[in-house]
């Protein structure tokens, strides 16, 4: 999943209006920037794969430290402990562990089977939404949408930047998702090039998270 995480991120900023959109949009994609940091590391793997599903081309073969069930449960209770401990805000921690762990359940429902259960060893699972074009891209995008509207309806603008910016920022984020997932396949990308770009686009996400916050209470 990839604008849908960002769903979760909005469903959560509205329930709890206290929390930093930009660090709940950080919480969302924790396990995805994690990845791909380990990917650089080689501690975690994967390939790119022409047409490897309908909607990408990435084969996540290796990945038991960041994607598995446990390892999520374990990170979102780590973000849980330094909310806690720094924030001093239950409600905001538990905001924040929830938005790390909505992550793996995202995936559970657009991947193939890689993500494990345990370790890299262990059960894979995935329900691969991912294998079918049309469904997937109706499905992100549904869910941004709703959540937005969630969002803004659970939220006050103040001045024009507070009541126009966020929705089109959904706007942008959509079609940046249609191009991404649309444009060929490049056989001379490799897979540390396509791991910069990922997080590139992740940073910048949560950077106008941070500046369009501001100006919604």
């Amino acid at each position: 999943m990839f604008i849908g995480h960002y769903a979760a991120g909005f469903a959560l900023k509205a329930v709890e209006k206290k929390a930093s959109l930009g660090m709940i949009f950080i919480g969302v994609q924790f396990l995805d920037f994690l990845f791909f940091i380990f990917v650089f590391l080689g501690i975690e793997k994967y390939n790119l794969v022409e047409n490897f599903t309908a909607i990408n081309h990435y084969d996540l073969y290796y990945m038991p430290y960041t994607h598995g069930l446990l390892a999520s449960i374990l990170w979102a209770v780590l973000i849980y402990g330094i909310w806690q401990k720094t924030v001093g805000s239950t409600r905001i921690a538990l905001i924040m562990a929830l938005a790390v762990l909505s992550h793996w359940f995202a995936d559970l429902l657009m991947h193939t089977p890689d993500l494990p259960l345990l370790g890299g060893d262990s059960l894979k699972v995935g329900f691969g939404l991912w294998n079918y074009f049309m469904a997937t891209i109706v499905v992100e995008i549904a869910l941004l949408i709703g959540t937005v509207v969630f969002y803004l309806r659970s939220t006050t603008a103040t001045g024009k930047m507070g009541k126009y910016s966020m929705a089109f920022f959904a706007a942008i984020m959509i079609g940046i998702f249609i191009f991404t997932v649309t444009m060929p396949f490049d056989p001379n990308i490799s897979v540390e090039e396509a791991s910069a770009l990922a997080l590139i686009v992740f940073t910048v996400f949560t950077a106008i998270a941070f500046w369009l916050d501001r100006y919604r209470t």
